[in-house]
């Protein structure tokens, strides 16, 4: 499955493109860390490292690192660019609706 957004440790919200960012938008490019990285780090230890490089939690449910941090080799990889405030907004709502017609749906059977 395609990362489709990833929310970063700077508070933007960032969504996947294929070919060209919009102009201007910062685009966040980042790496995945393993299933044995994220564990060996554990949560204090990805909390620190976001306090010195980007770090984004993906849709798909990895965590990105930002293009720099890491070697890249082999890695999955996600590029976005970041969302106005408006965007954002939106995809929150959008998300918040489905959340809550998935959970009626769930209920009722």
């Amino acid at each position: 499955m395609e990362t489709e957004l990833a929310f970063a440790s700077d508070g933007t919200m960032y969504v996947r493109f294929e070919d060209a960012p919009p102009a201007g938008r910062h685009v966040f490019v980042g790496y995945a860390l393993t299933s044995e990285e994220r564990k060996q780090y554990g949560i204090g230890g990805l909390l620190l490292w976001a306090c010195l490089q980007r770090l984004a939690l993906g849709s798909d449910g990895y965590v990105y690192v930002e293009e720099g941090a890491i070697d890249p080799e082999g890695r999955k990889e996600f590029s976005g660019y970041a969302l106005t405030d408006k965007e954002a907004a939106r995809i929150v709502q959008e998300l918040h609706r489905t959340a809550f017609n998935l959970t009626l749906a769930a209920r009722a059977k």
